[in-house]
This record gives structure tokens, sequence and C-alpha cells, in this order.
């Protein structure tokens, strides 16, 4: 048995699950493939940035990049590393550990390939490492992978998630734990939702050409009520074009188990009538951490 090489105190391990769930989601992968097949050409200089376990750096040599510069900032690289080994690529393919906002390559590249694509599309901050790439380590004219990137809106009705933030706002031991309720209500938080839930058309709100997008966005989008409903989130999920006729989403019980979804909890519910609509504006800030998001009843 080969050993995997991994910090001290097994940080390696605490990335496991994460990894784990994307390379065995064969929804993500195979489009992956697909888009990468689509648009490398033999000889092509590659850059992988966030590889992760290299999964995809394997895929482009084996669509016949000449070269892959693999760019990870976690210890997942160790693992990936061995990964490259195993498969007898480690000449073909460059670990370069640390932020790609960082780091200098000896050449510039043909293609870039993240999939820093979160629960909410942009908040993994891919925004920021698609412009500094392009900016400083690809080739004019360089392909992208994603191509272009939509975040997706809807007002959801989540009464069980609101009932057990809402018990924040009642004191635990006598005490004013109200703090809790605010820093969980305004944050954008992951859910697994359920169509069920889903209470208005899905719009788009925020639309990114990954090559000229800058490195924050905003947006807007009038929702409107499918039913009568009392509605306690906006939910946002992703449409991601990797490549010509090859499109990923992680919308509500989509066929992606890798990814949830985004869900922004409303101070209030909103009791809403059948053709009620509501004003959402969302934005997201260049580390895509920082979220802004208003609800307006018209």
């Amino acid at each position: 048995m080969t050993a995997i090489e991994t910090t001290k105190d097994g940080t390696a391990i605490a990335f496991y699950d994460y990894h784990h769930s994307m390379v065995t989601d064969r929804v993500r992968s195979e489009a992956f493939l697909k888009a990468i097949v689509n648009t490398v050409k033999p000889g092509d200089v590659v850059i992988d940035l966030g590889t992760g376990t290299g999964l995809l750096s394997l895929f482009a040599l084996t669509a016949g990049a000449r070269k892959v510069y693999a760019i990870e900032q976690e210890v997942i690289v160790e693992v990936a590393k061995q990964v490259a080994r195993v498969n007898g690529v480690s000449d073909q393919i460059e670990f370069v550990v640390g932020k790609s906002t960082d780091i200098e390559l000896p050449e510039l590249a043909d293609v870039l390939i993240t999939e820093t694509i979160g629960n909410a599309g942009f908040d993994e901050g891919i925004l920021t490492w698609m412009a500094d790439a392009r900016s400083r380590l690809l080739k004019p004219g360089a392909r992208l992978i994603p191509s272009q990137l939509n975040l997706i809106c809807s007002l959801l009705e989540l009464p069980r998630d609101y009932d057990e933030i809402n018990k924040l706002s009642s004191p635990l031991y006598t005490f004013d734990v109200s703090p809790l309720r605010d820093l969980v209500i305004n944050r954008v938080a992951w859910d697994e939702v359920s169509p069920v839930s889903v209470v208005s058309e899905p719009l788009v709100v925020m639309e990114a050409d990954l090559y000229t997008a800058p490195t924050s966005l905003a947006g807007t989008c009038l929702l409107t009520a499918r039913r009568d409903a009392t509605v306690h989130a906006v939910g946002v999920w992703f449409d991601a074009t990797l490549s010509a006729g090859v499109k990923l989403t992680n919308r509500p019980r989509g066929t992606a188990p890798s990814w949830d979804q985004g869900v922004f909890m409303l101070e209030q519910p909103l009791e809403l009538q059948a053709g009620h609509q509501v004003r959402v504006d969302v934005g997201v800030a260049d580390d895509g951490a920082t979220w802004s998001y208003e609800i307006e009843r018209m």
C-alpha cells in the first residue's frame, strides 16, 4: 500500500469528506471531463486553479495538454501529488502551492480550468481568481472552463429552518443570545433545498461572463409568488457553462450531489398570495465571502 504524505496532525484527513464528495459526484466530474476534452488542444499549457485531488489535471492531460500547472493552497495538494505519481504523470503536472494571486508561473497558459464554484456560485472567490489569472497568467485569447456563471434566485418557504433560528430570540438560561440570531440572519447559509420549498419561478439575479467579469457583482430580480405561501428565505444556486453545450447546475434536487444551495433567511417572514411580487437585490464582494441582500415587497 502506498503511504499518503500528510501533516503530523492529520490535517489532510479533514478535507477527505469534502473532496470525496466531489470526486464521486459523477455529474460534476463527467461534465468537467466533457468540457476539458472539448476545450484543451494537444500541446496546450493548462492551469488547474484549485486543483484539490488533481482529477481535473488528469483530465487535461488525457485531452492532450503538454503541461499542467496545478495550483492549490490547501494540504490536499499532498494527496494530489500522490495521485499524479501513481498515475505516472508527475513530470507533466507541476504543483504550485499557494494562492493563485500570489504566485508566478514560468510561462503563460492556453487554458484555465477551475472548479472554485461554491454553493452560491461566487462564494469561493472565483471572480477574483479569474480576473487575476486573465491579467497575469494566461495568453491572450486563452480559453476558460467555466466560461459563464449565473446566480439563480427564488423565494423559499422554510418554516422549520426559520423556527430553529427564531428560537435564538428567546433567552437561553436567562441570557440574551439574540446576537447569534443576527449572525445567522445576516449571512448566506447552506441548505439542501427541496423543490417543494420553492415558491417563485427561479430567475437569474447575477450574470458573469468570466472572460470579462469584474471581481465583484450585484444584481436585481423581481420574483413572483406562484402560490399562496409564507416566505422565510431567498434561495440562490448557480448555472455554469463549462464549454459549448456543457452546463452544470446545483438547482434544488438536481443531479449534482456535491453541492447544496445558498440561503438568505429573512428577518421576518412574508405572507404572500399567488401573484404577489418581491424585489430582491443581491451583491457579492471580491472575496466571495461578503454578501449583501435586500428584499422588498412590491
